[in-house]
């Protein structure tokens, strides 16, 4: 997922773009919606992986039902997608703040009249 989301930030991202910090980056790289893209295709779909998964995170399945993520009709496999999601969103901003730090200066936040 960080190589997906360092790609999009070298996609959608110029040197002259000004971001304050890695909020403002994640709320550009996502007005599209395409960090909910990266995070929903890093989703597990087969029900074995999903019950590995489940095992040593059952908290996050516990924070999607009591968050109101998941349908009242939801199967346990989609309870487990719903927590799994909610993992990999907050793994997302974490990644985000890391590029940002890694990258401010060098691919964006950098003016353009100082080089003249």
């Amino acid at each position: 997922m960080r190589e997906e989301i360092r790609d999009l930030i070298l996609e959608t991202t110029a040197k002259d773009d000004n971001f304050e910090c890695g909020f403002d980056l994640y709320d550009r790289l996502d007005y599209s919606g395409r960090v909910h893209e990266i995070i929903d295709s890093n989703v597990d779909v087969y029900h074995y992986d999903l019950r590995k998964w489940a095992v040593d995170n059952y908290h996050w399945i516990d924070h999607a039902l009591t968050e109101g993520f998941v349908a009242e009709d939801a199967d346990f496999h989609q309870m487990i997608q719903a927590g799994q999601y909610q993992a990999l969103e907050l793994e997302a901003s974490q990644i985000v703040n890391e590029l940002f730090k890694q990258m401010r200066g060098i691919h964006f936040n950098i003016d353009q009249t100082e080089t003249l």
